[in-house]
């Protein structure tokens, strides 16, 4: 996980927590890939190759849509919206977070009503981080 300051980056970020876009380009390779499998397909006639390019080129678009949706932005100073990386948009309140789970390559934020996955290369705002650390603050001294 990289912390930024938004007043110390070039352009507005797009959310106070979202991916880099090393995996935009990442998804944009795969599916080169793909593209790649799929014309060896036809030109050697070895159709197990179509394997290779379903796989890469799902998860092309698979990282390209979390890149793209997934996201968390503060509303205000008791409620954020998180973005799955199909798009679909919740409303929690900062008080809502329970505990924060560290996994070996990722960390699970831990609600009162779900779950939120937070992978190792994501950005996420100081502020966003201060509110995840005084939630769980408070949940632990109640």
């Amino acid at each position: 996980m990289k912390i930024f300051n938004p007043a110390d980056c070039k352009e507005p970020p797009r959310a106070d927590m979202f991916l880099p876009d090393f995996l935009k380009y990442f998804g944009f390779f795969l599916d080169a890939v793909a593209i790649v499998f799929l014309v060896a397909t036809f030109i050697t006639q070895i159709w197990g190759l179509i394997i290779g390019a379903l796989i890469c080129g799902g998860l092309g678009v698979a990282a390209w849509l979390c890149w793209k949706n997934q996201t968390v932005r503060i509303i205000d100073e008791d409620r954020f919206e998180y973005t799955t990386f199909l798009g679909k948009t919740t409303v929690y309140n900062f008080s809502d977070i329970k505990a924060l789970r560290v996994n070996q390559d990722s960390m699970t934020l831990i609600l009162t009503n779900g779950k939120i996955h937070i992978e190792s290369m994501v950005r996420m705002s100081q502020a966003l981080v201060d509110k995840i650390d005084q939630s769980i603050e408070k949940t632990s001294s109640n």
